[in-house]
């Protein structure tokens, strides 16, 4: 089990409008995490691990400007913000010396989106690195890097439809127990 905190952005991409010249200019949503995970780690070797792990993050993250652009300029400005973020991850670590250990991770994530005029998931893959240090056999601090890409997805609202997908970025640390 594992808790953590850190930064994060979220980019979103929404394109391909079915109205000519459409177009959104979005900004980054960005906040502070808070991520709650638990998992299941076992030695494939003596110096390797495998583990499957699930987190969520339980704050949502704070909504950002999106400008709708058509052909006669702005017509619409609203917020969009991220929430119900979760993975399902799979890591691979190697102990580096005595009490430490390097990791990376592959993951499926999904997330919504929330305060749009109309809300929609998104769900994709993940990668992240990371380093733990263990203060005990029972306790450990760990720092990563996460790198998240969001497929891309056909959405119709009213006679308009578009694509929509997003990139997040971000940093952990936190502090973990296991059992």
């Amino acid at each position: 089990m594992q808790a953590a905190t850190g930064y994060q952005g979220v980019t979103p991409s929404l394109t391909n409008y079915s109205t000519s010249g459409a177009y959104t200019n979005s900004q980054t949503s960005k906040s502070m995490p808070l991520v709650l995970g638990a998992g299941y780690t076992f030695a494939i070797s003596e110096r390797q691990v495998l583990g499957l792990t699930y987190e969520r993050n339980l704050l949502s993250i704070n909504p950002a400007g999106q400008d709708y652009y058509t052909s006669s300029g702005l017509t619409s400005s609203t917020r969009m913000g991220f929430d119900n973020q979760a993975q399902w991850s799979l890591m691979l670590g190697q102990l580096i010396r005595n009490g430490s250990m390097v990791y990376g991770k592959l993951s499926y994530a999904s997330l919504d989106t929330t305060d749009a005029a109309n809300n929609f998931s998104l769900d994709g893959y993940g990668v992240g690195i990371g380093f733990k240090t263990f203060l005990n056999p029972f306790q450990y601090v760990y720092t990563e890097y996460n790198y998240t890409k969001m497929s891309e997805r056909s959405i119709q609202i009213g006679s308009d439809s578009f694509k929509a997908s997003a990139v997040g970025k971000g940093g952990l640390v936190g502090i973990g127990w296991q059992f």
